[in-house]
């Protein structure tokens, strides 16, 4: 194989030339790099296309060296690995995420460094029964312990709210909105024992010896 010919108008071409410089060429064939460089030496122009048979590459010289036409890769198969499925090892091929498989995982120990947000709705799984959102038995915040967020339960509006409508706080006597309502009215330190006058229904009366 000669490589490369430029022919001139009303040059005749020739059967060997044809064989070498336009059928050969079409695809050149060689058994390597090394027999490529041989035959073509310089005689090399861009958008030459040849195949090597030792590695069954096809490149193209792209003015300055030869290009793999593509790269045909090592990927024999794709494998569906933990919380997947599908694969394969021809033609197109698709993996899903196995939800049940991820959840599994995921919700056995949860461990939430952000900020975690339990959207309103119906909860599945171990966070939700019947539709209301809960949080499981062996869950913590920080150094609240699950058994201190089990003391939410039951509670039907602001903690604070509701403390303060039981308890008034006024220049440190404590008292109650209603009397007789065995709920603790006043507290009075003194050294004498209180008197039906003195005292009311619901209050403390600390006695002490000076």
């Amino acid at each position: 194989m000669a490589g490369w010919k430029d022919w001139a108008v009303n040059e005749i071409v020739t059967a060997d030339d044809f064989q070498s410089y336009v059928q050969d060429q079409v695809v050149q064939v060689y058994a390597g790099t090394a027999a490529r460089s041989t035959a073509l030496g310089s005689a090399v122009a861009e958008g030459m296309i040849s195949y090597l048979s030792d590695t069954n590459t096809l490149q193209y010289y792209s003015g300055s060296a030869w290009v793999d036409v593509s790269s045909p890769g090592d990927i024999t198969a794709v494998t569906a690995g933990t919380g997947l499925t599908g694969g394969g090892s021809s033609g197109d091929v698709t993996l899903n995420v196995n939800y049940s498989a991820v959840a599994s995982a995921v919700l056995a120990s949860p461990n939430v460094t952000g900020t975690a947000t339990i959207a309103a709705g119906t909860v599945t799984g171990n966070f939700g029964v019947g539709g209301t959102a809960f949080l499981p038995t062996t869950t913590s915040i920080g150094s609240v312990s699950s058994t201190e967020i089990g003391y939410l339960d039951g509670v039907t509006s602001a903690i604070q709210t509701q403390l303060d409508a039981r308890v008034l706080r006024n220049n440190g006597t404590v008292s109650t909105a209603t009397a007789g309502s065995a709920v603790v009215r006043n507290i009075t330190l003194s050294t004498a024992t209180p008197g039906t006058a003195t005292g009311m229904d619901g209050d403390v009366w600390l006695v002490y010896t000076p």
